[in-house]
């Protein structure tokens, strides 16, 4: 099924109106819209087993709708290979991902990941992050066709929103590398200091041959976040540091995404 065909029959399908509960729902939520998300977002139950048999299933229905949605090419100009790599309390380290991306409009987009040592959740990390897009593509043409309003009224809220910087920040820990958490700070308005993002500089260093400046931010009530970005690389993140607060008041390392390697398309 192409684009037309869709169309056609959403033309020819009608529904019964949305009741007003779910416009106020829908409001509200973007009124209280937080700056940290998942991606893809899935409604997950507690337990391994029914996490892992959620997944498959959408791995396994999903995939079909991608056939419907053929996505452009674009000539990207550069990606960027990154280990994502939890700490342990003794210092220890493990890589969780290994990915390969670029920025478009301020965003960072994902290309590729793996799973080191572990091809079958490979394997479902990659088929979400194809059927997962296109899924939210259908679920708005469907409300479009039931509730125009409701989606005109969604588009005027993210118009009025400030311009925004986002990236890939970590593995969601709850489904181990399977949903992505990602981050988004406000960016700086053009021709403010390094041009990348509202903030104190606390570093700047050069990472792979490129100067970066980094902010830094509270992560939770107990944690902090530091993010080293790259203006020559429309502001990518390429580097990525969390800490939390031992009861003595000094920070240790949990959790850090680094760039590997910078590569420049002819």
């Amino acid at each position: 099924m192409n684009d037309t065909e869709l169309d056609e029959l959403l033309d020819t399908w009608s529904a019964p109106p949305v009741p007003p509960s779910l416009r106020d729902r829908v409001r509200a939520g973007f009124i209280a819209r937080p700056q940290r998300r998942t991606f893809p977002s899935l409604m997950l139950h507690r337990g391994k087993g029914l996490v892992a048999g959620a997944i498959l299933a959408a791995a396994a229905v999903l995939l079909i709708v991608t056939q419907a949605f053929p996505q452009p090419t674009a000539p990207i100009p550069w990606s960027v290979e990154s280990e994502f790599i939890r700490y342990a309390d003794d210092g220890s380290s493990s890589i969780e991902m290994q990915s390969t991306s670029y920025e478009s409009n301020g965003n960072e987009i994902l290309l590729s990941r793996s799973m080191p040592g572990d091809p079958f959740k490979t394997a479902i990390g990659r088929t979400l992050d194809v059927t997962l897009p296109a899924v939210s593509r259908l679920h708005m043409r469907l409300l479009g066709a039931v509730n125009p309003e409701m989606v005109e009224m969604m588009e005027r809220t993210r118009r009025s929103r400030p311009p925004g910087i986002g990236f890939i920040s970590a593995c969601d820990s709850y489904t181990g590398c399977l949903l992505l958490d990602h981050y988004g700070f406000t960016k700086a308005p053009a021709g403010a200091g390094d041009g990348c993002v509202v903030g104190e500089i606390v570093d700047r260093a050069t990472i792979l041959n490129y100067p970066t400046a980094a902010v830094r931010q509270r992560w939770t009530e107990h944690g902090r976040m530091t993010v080293w970005m790259a203006p020559d690389l429309g502001c990518f993140a390429l580097k990525v540091t969390y800490e939390e607060q031992r009861p003595d008041g000094t920070f240790h390392l949990v959790r850090a995404k680094q760039a590997l390697k910078v590569t420049v398309n002819p």
